[in-house]
């Protein structure tokens, strides 16, 4: 299986539980040029919505939200991708467990054929997914 990774920048913000927000939003990535290889959310325990952004300029992203006053919380995922075969992110889960890495959270989707998922793991698990996905 042709597999591909890298590390990503993931972007949290917190947006108040009401219509129109999440809209809003949307209206300013594009109004900004704001390109996403990543966007879910989900609620959270304090009553906002927490939305992950996975930007394809990390960089853009940033001073977009210094502009917007945007409360960010950053941290680093792995994004994964190939062929969707029955069984692909199994074998992936397989040879990253069997090399020691915790998987903290995972979101997957397939789209035309290939499967793409971001996971999340303690940095220091970085060298062994390195490792074990070559």
């Amino acid at each position: 299986m042709t597999l591909k990774w890298a590390t990503k920048d993931d972007f949290s913000i917190h947006l108040a539980e009401k219509p129109g927000e999440l809209a809003s939003l949307s209206s300013k990535f594009q109004d900004n040029g704001i390109s996403l290889i990543g966007f879910w959310g989900d609620h959270s325990v304090t009553g906002k919505a927490n939305f992950h952004c996975v930007p394809e300029d990390p960089k853009k992203f940033r001073a977009f939200a210094e502009r917007e006053g945007l409360n960010i919380d950053e941290d680093l995922a792995i994004y994964i991708n190939g062929p969707d075969t029955a069984g692909a992110l199994g074998e992936i889960l397989e040879e990253l467990a069997t090399a020691g890495v915790n998987i903290h959270a995972i979101q997957a989707v397939v789209v035309h054929g290939q499967f793409g998922c971001f996971i999340w793991v303690d940095q220091k698990d970085f060298d062994l997914i390195a490792k074990a996905l070559g």
